[in-house]
């Protein structure tokens, strides 16, 4: 496949708001082909050609992190801020849009498909960051009461500290995407349910960045960056795993990941997309061409103890084949009394017992609360290539090859096909451009 977005003569389109500074998230109706945008300020629903069909104006508008979402304290002063989108998705079970910004602590709205500007429901709920900065990722996927059938929207969201309501904001979380109980807690007990939460004395000092997203074979996952633990500066990239069917999070899992090229390491992801093999990519990665594989791109620290990218980068593809085998294979091992579960930013530590286990119980991880796999454990890429500054040009996806990139945030997370098979991208943040390119097989 052979992405032509570098040459001229494959710009199909482009769309450009002049008056916005930064468009954030864009996402592309698999079945119209229609054009979803979220900016600082501003939602855009455009054709599938990119001409602009509805421009909805979402702030700034008066605010304070002090305030709830329900409420604000008599002496707080509210002042003008921007409403800077955050998350961005669309719900194709009942052809709805899903936006959330950051203001009032991070609500939603759910919009009408067909028109924007058509507002569905507000939802009462802190959901996603209260600030411009702090990450968050959100994507719908099959989740409790009853995955595969219900789906569930799973949220990545960094603690901000800003305001005395964050706290009620989980790191990662399911969310019910029924009408009666949008964006709650998809299944809440007294001391468990569908969220995980960075315990209170971690909070401030263990930032975890969500970069992406994405579904498998059962399982969701996040890529993040974050410290190596709560003791040590050192940053690393974690792939985040939960089960599908785990009403409790007692399957929540992490490993390190990471990408190498010529000795070096590049230990922060930047952005990522999950996808599949293709014929040519599978018979080097010893798959099939309809197995899942990630890509992700990752740039080196700026520094041992800097979570501030470096410019070069490097692209790194894994099979979610092998990446399910190095989870089961790391929890095999806790099974068998080998290392600790227990994320200290979650809960304390304690050195893995040596238990009978049946496939179920490996699979399920019914029991298991907070499964910390050993750290020197470690999921590593091949397929690499460094790049030099600025964005993906004309590239082509064959083994030991990749997307050469100029700065290391690429624009790889924010590529999308539409159903005429083009690819529509997100060219720069301060050109505020999209581009469609035609994919080429």
């Amino acid at each position: 496949m052979e992405l032509l977005l570098g040459s001229p003569d494959a710009i199909v389109a482009q769309f450009q708001d002049p008056e916005v500074e930064r468009m954030n998230h864009l996402v592309v109706d698999k079945n119209t082909g229609r054009v979803y945008v979220g900016a600082v300020n501003r939602l855009y629903q455009l054709s599938p050609a990119l001409e602009l069909v509805v421009k909805e104006v979402t702030g700034p508008q008066k605010d304070s992190p002090e305030c709830s979402m329900m409420d604000c304290p008599r002496e707080v002063v509210k002042k003008l801020l921007d409403n800077v989108n955050k998350a961005l998705v669309i719900d194709y079970t009942t052809t709805r849009l899903i936006s959330c910004g950051s203001l009032f602590q991070g609500m939603c709205m759910v919009r009408d498909l067909g028109n924007i500007s058509n507002i569905v429901q507000e939802v009462k709920e802190p959901v996603v960051a209260n600030n411009a900065t702090a990450s968050t990722v959100a994507f719908i996927a099959p989740g409790p009461p009853n995955p595969p059938v219900s789906q569930v929207m799973y949220v990545g969201v960094t603690y901000t500290g800003n305001s005395p309501y964050r706290s009620e904001v989980p790191a990662v979380s399911s969310r019910s995407l029924d009408k009666e109980r949008m964006l709650n807690i998809a299944d809440s007990a007294v001391t468990t349910g569908t969220r995980m939460y960075v315990n209170s004395l971690s909070r401030e000092r263990y930032p975890i960045n969500y970069v992406y997203g994405f579904s498998s074979e059962g399982f969701s996952y996040f890529l993040t960056t974050q410290l190596k633990s709560t003791s040590t500066a050192v940053y690393i990239s974690k792939l985040v795993r939960v089960c599908h069917d785990d009403q409790h999070y007692y399957s929540y899992t992490e490993i390190p990941i990471e990408c190498t090229s010529k000795g070096k390491t590049y230990n922060l992801v930047q952005a990522a997309y999950m996808g599949k093999a293709g014929s040519v990519l599978a018979g080097d990665l010893g798959n099939t061409p309809q197995d899942d594989v990630l890509f992700a791109v990752f740039a080196e620290s700026d520094g041992p103890n800097n979570s501030k990218p470096k410019a070069q980068s490097a692209l790194c593809v894994y099979s979610l084949k092998a990446i399910r085998r190095r989870f089961m294979s790391n929890i095999q091992k806790c099974f068998s009394g080998d290392g600790e579960r227990g994320l200290d930013f979650i809960s304390p530590s304690h050195n893995c017992v040596s238990t009978v286990s049946s496939y179920y119980d490996l699979y399920h991880l019914s029991w298991l609360d907070s499964l910390a796999l050993p750290h020197r454990e470690r999921f590593t890429g091949s397929h690499t290539h460094t790049g030099t500054p600025a964005r993906c040009v004309s590239t082509q996806l064959e083994p030991h090859r990749a997307i050469t990139c100029r700065g290391p945030n690429a624009a790889l997370n924010e590529s999308r096909a539409n159903p005429r098979n083009e690819v529509i991208v997100r060219e720069s943040i301060s050109t505020i451009k999209l581009y469609v390119g035609r994919v080429k097989h």
